[in-house]
């Protein structure tokens, strides 16, 4: 089992959670909305973003990204592009080990057109980044809550880094 940090609590971050926490992993997911983190915690449901999808009461939600990122052995980053680079600058400050980025969203960044990859290789410090993955495929995060059949996909510079990603979904 291992820790895994989501940070962010849309429709993506909430169904690779969930599938996580059904892989036996220990969830912790961050997202700004107080209101959003105590639905999943206390109903163990994202109406807002997931909705007709129950989720497993093991994963643990929260607005404190200390709380969600202290011990993580790898970080999804499942913020919209736009917030990503807000997003980091503040988690940087909280990782206290050199872990796997793992980035699930869409999309480049409007004013650089640089792809979310580079932009987590500008955020985060070398030091703190063991590597950047990526998690693509053809796959809708409401397949993927109601538990279809989908597939996905890794990729990275690191094939170790890609193996420990691939094997914790």
């Amino acid at each position: 089992m291992k820790k895994i940090s989501v940070l962010g609590a849309g429709s993506w971050g909430t169904a690779l959670a969930l599938v996580l926490a059904d892989n036996h992993h220990d969830v912790h997911m961050w997202g700004h909305r107080q209101e959003l983190i105590d639905q999943i915690n206390e109903k163990h449901e994202n109406h807002d973003y997931l909705p007709n999808v129950t989720l497993p009461a093991s994963i643990k939600a929260t607005t404190d990204m200390k709380q969600a990122l202290e011990g993580a052995e790898a970080i999804i980053v499942a913020v919209p592009t736009k917030a990503i680079r807000e997003v980091l600058k503040q988690a940087n400050e909280l990782i206290s080990s050199k872990v796997p980025f793992v980035h699930v969203s869409k999309g480049i960044e409007p004013d650089t057109l640089l792809r979310i990859s580079q932009m987590i290789e500008q955020e985060v410090p070398a030091a703190q980044r063991e590597a950047v993955v990526v998690l693509s495929g053809p796959s809708h995060a409401e397949e993927v809550g109601l538990r279809h059949p989908t597939t996905v996909t890794v990729s990275s510079e690191n094939i170790e880094a890609a193996q420990f990603v691939q094997d914790c979904s």
